[in-house]
């Protein structure tokens, strides 16, 4: 029955229009109410699954959509109730969800969505790749994964909150959960360097802190030196793996795509420095505006990452945890549990009761004691005292502890341990660096070198390297009885754990470091006489000076390995190197 809300009536009319009114409205709000659960719903579950703030707000619009089925059924009262006063303060309630206020918030703008990329497409990948590969590096791989969404998460906060003191509190806590991961990443590194996957571990370990852009004034140079430090390790799964499996290859350039394209964003939107909002809200207020929108946007609160082998019901479930042990067994009632079929004899029965009950037996205690014959009693039986002093004397010593491994004279050397972990001998220059390594007894190595590539020389023996061009720099890794001739440098060169080798340089040479190496012979020519040398635990290093280059005559001059260190009056420590004479 259609009724005419304009047309005059009785009281008894107006009393039906009313109840047709509040029915409406019961209705209404109803379905409102489930609407509302349902939108609620939605969008929790689309945060947890990495929905965008777009979808959000479509989940809100869809909650709308269905308050609107619930108004077409009720009639004409219902849409007299659409324009009254409830009905506006109950739709404002709808549009003040979680769901609706994302849709004007920072992670709509396309910095956030640049970055979100990043995620969705190479560490997604990446995080696919590591599953098939090997727990482990799906294990390290994760929190990866968490370090970069902990980053958005400070993007988003960037872009409200005005720039804050980089020492302060607030920000320190802002960026934990960043550091939190990282320190997991090199965690699971160091934790496992016998593993078969360490090069894998290393790369990811080597590019974490390239996360820490937000930090520094020249941030795209920052992310290069360890896009290069993770680079070393990712080269080696590529020479490893080539023409093994191609899953490792495919993870090595999935992961140096992720830094470069890390790079490339910051050198779009960031190329100076992480810029803050000039007009925006102190640091604090906006963290605590976004942690107060629910757990789930928190900045600070980051959940913690779950081992991919988890399959316990309680942690997928959030179940209550488990009971508290119980207490310790009492040493006073131990006795009082056994009951009166117990043995009381057993001396197994423990508990301070056993010890009381013996105690009280008086002159009985020593009843149960055995009894010594007198031929077995040394203070009556001289023959017997006398055995037992010859036997004394005779007692054998200890033997004296054998001497380490490592200080025992045939203690392997560094030539040993190259044959130890002989592999084929390799020479390959990948990107911008030489690789020669393995090599024995093989003095034709030819290397013809440029400005912007370096050499890496690795566990080689008795060989003979010759590098043509001017280089970059050169380093010399436990290497046994190799000479090095080269022209010239724009860095320096490093010897490390080597011994017996040889340094010949026919120009330029601006630094030279010898660390943990020992009877080294270096050739200088006349331009690198300005070199400067830093040694640290070498012994029997010389330096042949030229006195007659035309000639190749040199004077040999041995570095110093004697220090004698004074604690002067006010108590500083200075040090100063013993002179060599002759």
């Amino acid at each position: 029955m259609s009724v005419n809300e304009n047309t005059p009536s009785g009281p008894g009319y107006n009393i039906v229009t009313l109840m047709k009114r509040l029915e409406a409205a019961t209705s209404r709000l109803e379905d409102l109410t489930v609407y509302h659960s349902e939108a609620l719903s939605r969008s929790a579950l689309g945060t947890a699954a990495g929905v965008t703030a777009e979808k959000r707000a479509e989940a809100a619009a869809g909650s709308d959509a269905g308050s609107a089925v619930g108004e077409k059924g009720v009639g004409s009262g219902a849409d007299s109730i659409a324009t009254s006063p409830t009905d506006t303060s109950g739709s404002g309630g709808v549009g003040s969800t979680p769901a609706a206020k994302s849709v004007d918030s920072p992670s709509s703008s396309p910095i956030i969505e640049e970055f979100e990329t990043i995620i969705k497409t190479g560490l997604t990948q990446l995080l696919a790749l590591s599953k098939s590969l090997d727990p482990l590096i799906e294990e390290q791989v994760i929190p990866l994964l968490r370090a970069f969404e902990a980053e958005r998460d400070f993007l988003i906060v960037s872009l409200k909150a005005s720039k804050p003191d980089v020492s302060s509190k607030t920000f320190s806590e802002l960026f934990a959960p960043i550091q939190q991961h990282a320190e997991t990443i090199i965690n699971i590194r160091e934790t496992n360097r016998g593993s078969k996957f360490i090069n894998h571990l290393a790369t990811v370990a080597e590019g974490i802190p390239a996360l820490g852009w937000v930090t520094v004034d020249s941030p795209v140079d920052y992310i290069s030196d360890f896009k290069d430090s993770a680079q070393f390790y990712s080269n080696r799964i590529l020479k490893e793996y080539k023409d093994v499996e191609k899953k490792h290859v495919d993870w090595a350039r999935t992961f140096s795509s992720v830094i470069v394209d890390l790079q490339s964003f910051v050198r779009k939107h960031y190329p100076k420095g992480l810029q803050w909002n000039e007009n925006g809200k102190p640091l604090d207020v906006v963290i605590k505006e976004k942690n107060e929108e629910g757990a789930s946007t928190s900045v600070i609160a980051t959940p913690a990452v779950t081992p991919p082998d988890s399959t316990s019901g309680a942690a997928k479930t959030g179940g209550a945890p488990p009971p508290p042990p119980p207490p310790p067994a009492s040493l006073f009632t131990d006795d009082a549990k056994s009951g009166p079929e117990t043995d009381s004899s057993s001396s197994s029965g423990g508990g301070m009761n056993a010890v009381f009950a013996a105690l009280n037996q008086g002159e009985g205690i020593t009843s149960s004691l055995k009894k010594v014959d007198k031929s077995e009693m040394t203070h009556k039986n001289p023959a017997l005292r006398a055995g037992a002093n010859e036997a004394s004397k005779v007692k054998k010593s200890p033997p004296p502890p054998k001497k380490p491994a490592s200080l025992a004279a045939g203690a392997p050397s560094a030539a040993s341990n190259v044959q130890s972990k002989k592999k084929p001998a390799h020479k390959e220059l990948i990107d911008t660096k030489w690789i020669v390594e393995y090599f024995e007894n093989e003095h034709k190595i030819v290397i013809e070198g440029e400005m912007n590539q370096g050499v890496f020389i690795d566990r080689c023996s008795n060989c003979t390297i010759q590098i043509k061009g001017k280089v970059s720099a050169i380093t010399i890794n436990e290497c046994s009885k190799v000479g090095v001739l080269f022209e010239n440098l724009v860095s320096g060169v490093d010897v490390i754990k080597s011994t017996g080798f040889g340094l010949q340089v026919t120009g330029s040479m601006p630094t030279l470091t010898i660390d943990q190496s020992h009877e080294g012979q270096i050739y200088l020519s006349e331009e690198s006489l300005n070199v400067d040398i830093y040694t640290s635990q070498t012994s029997a290093i010389n330096i042949e000076v030229p006195r007659n280059a035309e000639e190749g005559d040199y004077s040999e001059t041995p570095l110093p390995e004697q220090v004698v260190h004074r604690i002067g009056p006010n108590g500083q420590l200075t040090s100063t190197v013993v002179a060599i004479d002759g």
